[in-house]
């Protein structure tokens, strides 16, 4: 009797990494580069990283879920999500959306930055699409292999700067060649909310240097009568100084119904 062998599917080539779906499983290769020896030495630095990080962060309910580690860390192994990363559910799906929905997933997405800070790991490349949408249609953080992290004796693992440079529309304005920082995610964190309720990225349409000048500025788009509005606000004017801040902030509570 022979057994069928789930059918290896290309997703995606990114930079780092190659992604298959294999039945209920998404794997992610380190992209080898034969012709380019210092290129995969990055790639496969990238690839280690994100498999030290689902170490760190271990099983969470708003965290990807981790099957499996390669011995030399050149791959991970995730659980597949049908339903997407949270930027395309909700594209598909806008019209049957509700604000209970906006508000669930916006507290999953922040509550999500705030374990993995608590467990001194900085994501630095977020956007609404590096959640994804399980199949009780709960948002779950993934994609770390731009992350860095703190000292981690447990595991023993050295520090790892975060080098990954967000989107333009998503950037906090710092320099580029030091280490990312929990106030460079909190920035992100307030686009990608932006995304969720507008439907839309911060100055969508302007050409990249603009945007990155009017936030040099202080200089964000109007998010007055935005569900959240104040919120995404008091991330890129670093109202807040860590997500577990914003969780426990009056005025999130009332909007979140919390109180």
């Amino acid at each position: 009797m022979s057994l069928l062998i789930p059918r290896r599917e290309l997703l995606m080539v990114g930079m780092g990494a190659k992604t298959y779906r294999i039945g209920n499983i998404v794997r992610k290769e380190c992209h080898i580069l034969a012709d380019d020896e210092y290129i995969t030495k990055q790639n496969r630095e990238a690839c280690e990283t994100e498999a030290n990080v689902y170490l760190i962060l271990g099983n969470h309910p708003l965290i990807a879920n981790c099957l499996s580690i390669g011995p030399q860390k050149d791959y991970i192994e995730l659980e597949y999500y049908p339903n997407d990363n949270l930027k395309k559910y909700v594209d598909r799906n806008r019209s049957n959306i509700t604000e209970g929905d906006l508000k669930r997933w916006a507290n999953q997405m922040i509550e999500s930055v705030a374990y993995i800070h608590s467990k001194g790991v900085r994501h630095s490349d977020f956007r609404l699409d590096q959640w994804l949408v399980d199949a009780s249609l709960n948002a779950r953080l993934s994609d770390f292999d731009a992350a860095g992290f703190d000292n981690q004796p447990n595991f023993g693992l050295k520090a790892r700067w975060a080098l990954g440079l967000e989107v333009p529309s998503h950037y906090l304005p710092r320099d580029p060649e030091k280490n990312n920082t929990v106030e460079s995610d909190l920035f992100a964190l307030g686009s990608s909310l932006y995304e969720l309720m507008a439907g839309r990225t911060p100055y969508n349409g302007l050409e990249e240097q603009l945007i990155q000048s009017l936030f040099r500025l202080g200089k964000f788009p109007n998010t007055h009568g935005l569900l959240l509005g104040d919120i995404i606000m008091g991330c890129w004017t670093k109202e807040f100084s860590s997500a577990k801040d914003i969780l426990s902030c009056g005025k999130y509570a009332w909007k979140m119904n919390k109180c």
